[in-house]
C-alpha cells in the first residue's frame, strides 16, 4: 500500500466517522427535545388538575354567578406555571364561566377547559332549609 493510498483511506474514514457522530448527536438532540416536550405536555395536565383542584376547594355558595365568575378568574390567575406554558384566562361566550387555555410552548393546539361557577357549585339559586314544598 502506498503512502497515497493510506492518506486517501484515512481520509474517508474520517469522514465517515465525523458523519456518523454528527448522525448520533443529530439523534441525541432530538430524544432530548421530545422529551422536554413531553414534559411540558405533563406539566400542563398538572396544571389543569390544579386549578381544578383548586376550583373544587372553594365554598360553595347561592350568591350571583358573576361574583363567583370573578372568584374563579382570581384563583386561576393565582396558580403559578412551569416554563414553557403560558396562561389565558377569558370569560366563556355565553358569560357565565371562564376559559382556562395552557399554551405549551412548541404545541400548536393550547389546552383549554370551561369552568362554570353554577356547575361547581359557587353560585345559583339560594337552596331553602327544610322539606315542605318541593318534589322528592
Amino acid at each position: 500500500m502506498s503512502l497515497l493510498e493510506l492518506l486517501i483511506g484515512s481520509t474517508v474514514f474520517a469522514a465517515a466517522a465525523s458523519s456518523s457522530l454528527q448522525l448520533w448527536a443529530l439523534a441525541g438532540a432530538a430524544a432530548v427535545a421530545e422529551e422536554r416536550q413531553q414534559q411540558r405536555m405533563e406539566q400542563a395536565e398538572a396544571a389543569l388538575v390544579r386549578a381544578e383542584t383548586a376550583l373544587r376547594r372553594l365554598a360553595p355558595g347561592g350568591g350571583d354567578c358573576t361574583t363567583a365568575a370573578s372568584q374563579v378568574l382570581q384563583v386561576l390567575a393565582a396558580d403559578p406555571l412551569a416554563q414553557g406554558l403560558a396562561r389565558v384566562l377569558e370569560p366563556s361566550a355565553s358569560g357565565d364561566g371562564v376559559v382556562l387555555r395552557l399554551v405549551v410552548q412548541g404545541e400548536a393546539t393550547p389546552r383549554q377547559r370551561l369552568y362554570v361557577p353554577a356547575v361547581l357549585g359557587l353560585c345559583g339559586p339560594v337552596q331553602q332549609q327544610g322539606g315542605s314544598g318541593g318534589n322528592p
